[in-house]
């Protein structure tokens, strides 16, 4: 993990890539919707395909997984699926819906995932001008502020919640319900890899959500971890490719509520 001025490079074209996400939606956008408030544009498409060509020049070796063209995976000379090398899973613009609106709750991720190991992550939200960095074992960034997570006064907490259209919806008003009886504040933002960035930087204290993709999850959850928090071993049972429900947050908390979740 030695590559720092690869990582520097792969960071210039994140925040180009944001920028010009910006651009695309101020001159106009065309909007393919993929399921329930499910919506791709042309600026996912170009951020995406902008970032993997990036990687594929800097880090040659290893595989890509984005969230609209998939999973490529390195191959040895016989064919087979080389272990060894790492795969950048990619999420070009989390909160699609909210980029849409104009608002700016939104997010480019990007996370390195080495053996089951998530061992970069990088968070880009071009409108607020915040940029999360991690890297496993030497610490949270924000802007180059090094994050360290503080615990929440008691009766103060505020959780960030998602809600997957996956999961039933009655599981998600049960949850609220238990945070109700905890005596817990909540707030639903519509960018889980953004929320997972700001319960390491101390804007909310945790994070659930019944079920994620793995390029929504990974860089927040490095991000967290690495700024003191607790996560989830996401990527057992096959995580990267599966998706896995996720609770994250400040120690204390996270111990408190692990069970109701």
């Amino acid at each position: 993990m030695s590559q720092f001025k690869e990582y520097k490079a792969l960071e210039l074209e994140i925040r180009k890539a944001g920028d010009r996400a910006q651009e695309i939606r101020q001159s106009g956008l065309s909007v393919t919707i993929k399921g329930r408030q499910d919506f791709v544009s042309q600026a996912d498409v170009f951020v995406e395909e902008a970032l993997k060509n990036i990687i594929c020049s800097l880090f040659p070796q290893d595989g890509f997984l984005g969230e609209e063209s998939g999973l490529v995976e390195k191959k040895t000379k016989e064919n087979e699926v080389e272990n060894n090398h790492g795969v950048w899973v990619i999420d070009p613009i989390d909160g699609t819906t909210n980029y849409l609106q104009g608002m700016d709750y939104w997010c480019v991720s990007v996370a390195y995932v080495v053996g089951n190991v998530i061992q970069l992550g990088f968070i880009y939200a071009p409108d607020r001008n915040e940029f999360f960095f991690a890297k496993r074992g030497e610490g949270a960034y924000l802007n180059g502020r090094r994050l360290i997570i503080q615990e929440p006064e008691e009766g103060q907490s505020i959780i960030g919640l998602g809600r997957s259209n996956r999961r039933p919806l009655q599981d998600y008003l049960g949850l609220l319900q238990i945070l109700d009886q905890h005596d817990i504040e909540y707030r639903r933002f519509g960018a889980g890899a953004l929320m997972l960035a700001h319960v390491s930087s101390g804007l909310v204290h945790g994070y659930f959500e019944a079920h994620l993709n793995s390029w929504d999850a990974l860089a927040g959850l490095l991000l967290i971890e690495e700024a003191g928090g607790c996560v989830p071993n996401f990527l057992e049972n096959n995580g990267l490719i599966n998706g896995n429900p996720v609770w994250a947050a400040s120690p204390k908390l996270w111990n408190k509520l692990k069970r109701a979740f």
